[in-house]
């Protein structure tokens, strides 16, 4: 009996053990599962979420209608706003334009494919995911190989311009920080150039390029005009107003025998590399005001770069290098 009774209990034992064992491997099969099935669909979530912000678009309002864009674009061509794409912290996978090394952001752009021709076949090389450009009729002729943004040079101001680009793009904050900055710089530089020395004082910005050429050429928008007159607020000439609002042009030239009556109390005298002015020469320069007061101001050669565009990044430098060049002169 008792023989029995211990078969039986060891019996029982043995498929009890079993039993627990079963259920445990259950038990843990079924924790690893789910642990992996939980893991799996994070994993999935973030692919997706990573895939829809790379593939994602958003509709942007434009001059040329809605436009549809990246989310993100990864592969820019540009034009004319290459410091905009820079100061968004974006390296374009081409541009077409100059550069040199005075420029805020020759460093990033050194290397960067330059397009000699802005046309379709030259772009497509790069295949862009977008264009931007300050010409609309690049519209029609850019669509078919990506989305355009056009942003004409007279629709919008510098910093209105990369904060429309910021949020075209995906970033914004850059564009903030970017527009932060240049406007503390302003603030002061006004505060410094509140003296009277300055006060009623006009500024006319001059390159020359000889008289066998285009003479004396006048700027109001490159070469630090959109910085001098639409930022820091000083004026030009009278009639130097004048001539830009009846010609509708705010660049031009004029003839060595006109040029001294458009010039200003102080003047941006852009100089050429390699070359001396012919101007400068002249009985007439020696007559000119501004020149008999020093109050010629000569931007080296070698500084042509930082003065060419007119992006936030440009002025920026431009506004540390015209206040520094003025205030020399109050001394």
């Amino acid at each position: 009996m008792n023989s029995k009774m211990n078969k039986r209990f060891y019996m029982f034992l043995c498929v009890f053990t079993v039993w627990i064992l079963v259920l445990s491997g259950c038990g843990n099969a079924g924790g690893t599962s789910e642990s992996s099935t939980k893991q799996s669909a994070t994993d999935t979530t973030d692919t997706k979420k990573e895939a829809s912000t790379d593939s994602g678009t958003r509709t942007v309002s434009t001059v040329m209608g809605d436009v549809e864009v990246p989310a993100n674009p990864q592969r820019v061509v540009v034009n004319w706003y290459i410091g905009d794409v820079f100061t968004l912290g974006m390296t374009p996978v081409a541009v077409s334009g100059w550069s040199q090394k005075t420029m805020p952001f020759f460093d990033k752009l050194n290397g960067v494919p330059n397009i000699e021709k802005w046309e379709s076949e030259e772009i497509m090389k790069y295949d862009p995911d977008l264009i931007i450009t300050y010409d609309t009729k690049d519209y029609d002729k850019l669509s078919k190989i990506a989305p355009v943004l056009v942003m004409p040079d007279n629709k919008m101001t510098a910093l209105e311009r990369v904060k429309f680009l910021g949020q075209a793009t995906g970033h914004e904050a850059e564009a903030d920080k970017a527009i932060a900055t240049f406007e503390s710089k302003l603030n002061d530089a006004k505060e410094k150039l509140k003296s009277d020395i300055f006060k009623d004082k006009t500024f006319s910005i001059f390159e020359d390029w000889g008289s066998d050429s285009y003479g004396v050429y006048y700027e109001t928008g490159s070469r630090g005009g959109t910085l001098l007159y639409n930022y820091i607020g000083l004026h030009k000439p009278e009639k130097l107003e004048k001539l830009v609002k009846d010609s509708g042009e705010g660049r031009g030239s004029l003839s060595y025998e006109v040029a001294a009556e458009y010039f200003g109390d102080y003047v941006l005298w852009f100089k050429q590399e390699g070359k001396e002015s012919q101007f400068a020469k002249t009985k007439i320069w020696s007559s000119i005001p501004a020149v008999k007061n020093g109050n010629i101001i000569e931007i080296p050669a070698d500084y042509a770069g930082l003065f060419y565009y007119s992006d936030v990044l440009s002025m920026t430098g431009q506004l540390d290098y015209i206040t520094n060049r003025l205030l020399e002169k109050t001394k």
